[in-house]
């Protein structure tokens, strides 16, 4: 790859790039199809057009539109967006069969950019590829403002003109399906003098949204992010400390304690940074500088609020962050470079103040991202009332925050149901396909027909519960339907592992009316395990979830990471490997040596044993854990050795 001549040229172009100003050689087009009007420059020698759109009022950071449209023999087209090739942000894009694919890039020297994870594209109609020519028409967040090589923050002037540029390639990228495939030197480059001012439309937001693609048109493949190496785990983390409890890990694997002293961290989100935010319970969200090494760098309160407990989300564009408390959910303006927020707003209100169940966990839909899923568990161990989907509890309900009302939703008279009849849903992840995936905390103290089976039943369930797009009045079994996980515990009738039961049955409620009534879980996990995190691995291969342990069960059980194997079926669906009647679906990856000298109380209390939390997988694979014992509390680290 030639990279370095092509940078020879682009260094060139970067010396006097910002120095030499002309007439604005772009003009306003307006495109039948979208409805967009672009402030547009075509350039004669390549064949190429470049559109841009903003919004009218122009505050730093602002979102634009890039529309690219060159000829077949155009393998690849670069759009500079300082007008130079170092030092700015690139959005580079190539033909891919019948669609387009489109690349944020930084180029910091000579060589070939690099993908930039401070800018991102959503692709919108238009996008396409014929006989003749390719376009690419995308959203683009985070390429009109960036940090100079002299670390001051740069922005994009909407109002005035500026200078762009463009380069060509005329040999194929690697692999066009990719947004980070490699490409080769340019035959080409140029730059021209454009009008932003004309670029601004009044109806930014709204054609936005009309014209959105409801899923990328371009993507890794899987078997792609599979064959990637996944950055090495360090061996220590300065200032971490020793683990305040010895674990044992799976053959191949490798963990490491990267930070200690924590008041009971819960949730992790990464931002489009690859920055970490962590939830500590009662204390509120820390903001965490990651080195690459995985290690952090620095760390400081990012949001004091004590109230916060353990739910956390990003926006997709990664503007706008998300955190709930017991009864309530806010959002707060997001500066992932600087680590700042704004004012708080109210979002959701009116969930129970009180219960058994005390968290409330919170997910942004990737391909809906107006969507927010909440999860809300129920008020007692068997909460009756939770059997009418409309009291909102055992449930998960999902809110549009484009219709956010004033004062925000009440939760239970707003929203709409995913699904209801679930306990505890504390742990929901998204798929591949953008279709949710939950953990249940199922029930304690359990009898059937006044004999007691609770010591290993009901079983914990993960739960498919699909398209959160479109309302889900679906019944998941609580608080009535269970799950058998010992047969053996069972001395009325014969069961076997993923059956349905009831505690007492009767003529109206029985094993059988389960079966033709609720939804069965996807796969069952040990009893009292209390699973409350769960996340994919990049081509959903794999499922990690954690469990908080139990606290009535003697001997008690869980504090520990598992994995389930996942298949991706013939249909494109993801389902787990192992049969809901197996109780080995689970595999130990991280727990602790002697589970007998863990003790648990719920959320609260923890001592004896290193007890596993929130979970999230950062941009170079790497899985990251809390441990949320309620003194001196760790982040851990953890990958394949």
């Amino acid at each position: 790859m030639r990279s370095v001549q092509y940078f020879g040229s682009a260094l060139v172009l970067a010396s006097y790039a910002f120095t030499v100003y002309g007439k604005p050689a772009s003009s306003k087009v307006c495109d039948k199809e979208t409805k967009i009007c672009y402030s547009s420059y075509s350039d004669a020698e390549s064949g190429m057009t470049f559109g841009i759109a903003i919004p009218k009022n122009v505050t730093d950071p602002y979102d634009a539109i890039i529309k690219i449209t060159a000829p077949i023999n155009n393998t690849w087209a670069g759009f500079s967006w300082g007008g130079q090739m170092v030092w700015n942000p690139l959005s580079v894009a190539w033909p891919n069969g019948k669609s387009g694919t489109i690349s944020a890039r930084f180029a910091f020297g000579i060589g070939l950019p690099q993908p930039y994870d401070q800018a991102e594209h959503k692709y919108l109609k238009g996008t396409k590829t014929n006989a003749t020519h390719w376009t690419v028409n995308a959203l683009c967040s985070g390429c009109t403002g960036w940090q100079s090589n002299e670390d001051e923050r740069y922005v994009l002037n909407g109002t005035g003109t500026t200078q762009f540029a463009w380069a060509y390639g005329t040999s194929a990228v690697e692999d066009p399906a990719r947004n980070d495939s490699a490409f080769n030197v340019h035959a080409a480059w140029g730059k021209w003098t454009h009008d932003l001012n004309a670029a601004r439309i009044d109806d930014f937001a709204t054609l936005v949204k009309k014209n959105l693609l409801t899923a990328p048109v371009a993507a890794p493949k899987p078997s792609t992010l599979a064959s990637r190496a996944v950055a090495a785990i360090p061996a220590s983390c300065s200032g971490a400390g020793s683990p305040s409890f010895q674990g044992v890990l799976a053959s191949g694997w490798k963990a490491t304690k990267i930070a200690g002293g924590l008041t009971s961290p819960r949730s992790i989100q990464f931002d489009t940074a690859g920055n970490m935010l962590v939830v500590q319970s009662g204390k509120g969200i820390t903001y965490y500088v990651m080195g690459e090494d995985g290690c952090p760098k620095s760390n400081k309160q990012l949001v004091a609020l004590n109230s916060l407990n353990h739910g956390i989300a990003l926006s997709v564009d990664g503007k706008t962050l998300y955190a709930s408390s017991m009864t309530q959910a806010y959002s707060w303006p997001y500066d992932a470079a600087a680590g700042t927020v704004g004012t708080r707003t109210t979002i959701i209100t009116g969930m129970v103040n009180g219960g058994s169940h005390l968290t409330r966990t919170l997910a942004i839909t990737p391909h809906q991202p107006n969507l927010l899923v909440v999860s809300h568990g129920s008020n007692a161990n068997i909460d009756t009332a939770a059997s009418d989907k409309a009291t909102a509890r055992a449930i998960v309900k999902v809110f549009d925050l484009s219709k956010l009302p004033s004062g925000g939703y009440n939760y239970v008279s707003g929203g709409y149901n995913a699904g209801y009849g679930m306990r505890n849903e504390v742990g929901i992840t998204f798929d591949n396909n953008n279709l949710l995936w939950g953990v249940e905390n199922s029930g304690d103290d359990f009898k059937r027909n006044g004999k007691d089976i609770h010591q290993n039943n009901p079983s914990e369930k993960l739960h498919f519960i699909g398209d959160v797009t479109k309302p889900n009045d679906q019944w998941f079994g609580y608080p009535t339907c269970f799950i058998v996980w010992q047969p053996s515990d069972f001395t009325d009738k014969a069961f076997q592992v993923g059956d349905w039961f009831v505690q007492t049955p009767s003529t109206s409620m029985n094993d059988d009316t389960c079966k033709a009534q609720a939804v069965k879980p996807a796969l069952t996990l040990f009893p009292h395990s209390a699973p409350i995190d769960l996340k994919f691995d990049a081509n959903n291969t794999n499922l990690y979830v954690t469990y908080h342990g139990s606290w009535n069960r003697n001997p008690t059980t869980g504090f520990k990471l598992v994995e389930v194997a996942f298949t991706k079926g013939a249909d494109g669906q993801y389902k787990p490997t192992a049969p809901i009647t197996s109780t080995t679906g689970a595999k130990d990856i991280f727990w602790n040596p002697d589970v007998t000298k863990c003790a648990g109380n719920g959320p609260s209390f923890s001592s004896g044993c290193f007890r596993p939390a929130g979970l999230a997988f950062d941009k170079a694979g790497r899985l990251f854990m809390t441990s949320d014992t309620s003194s001196n509390g760790e982040l851990w680290i953890l990958g394949k050795a």
